[in-house]
This record gives structure tokens, C-alpha cells and sequence, in this order.
């Protein structure tokens, strides 16, 4: 019994790595199907901050 119980737990085990997960199917790159649009900024809109200089470095 005991083994029977290990080989069906073996079985569950090696059938879950086989059969994976994840998209079934052909792999697509999905901007070709939905692009996406961009938006340009209005004017008037706040800007994004520069980024700041990194620190000096005291030698």
C-alpha cells in the first residue's frame, strides 16, 4: 500500500512538471496585435524633474 501511495504521488509530481504552465500556444510579440498609442504632453502640463548630479566624490 505504502508503495502504491508513492508511486501515485510520483506520478501527480512528474505530470505537473511535464505538462507546465504558463500561454499555451505560439509565442507573439504583443505590441503587433495591440499597439499601444502614445500621448504627447499638453502644454501647460508639468514637467519631470532632471535628474540631479550624482555627488562629488572627496578624495
Amino acid at each position: 500500500m505504502y508503495r502504491r501511495n508513492i508511486s501515485i504521488a510520483m506520478l501527480c509530481i512528474a505530470y505537473a512538471v511535464v505538462s507546465g504552465c504558463g500561454t499555451k500556444g505560439p509565442l507573439y510579440i504583443p505590441e503587433q496585435r495591440y499597439p499601444q498609442t502614445t500621448t504627447e504632453t499638453p502644454k501647460g502640463a508639468p514637467q519631470a524633474a532632471p535628474e540631479a548630479a550624482p555627488p562629488a566624490k572627496a578624495y
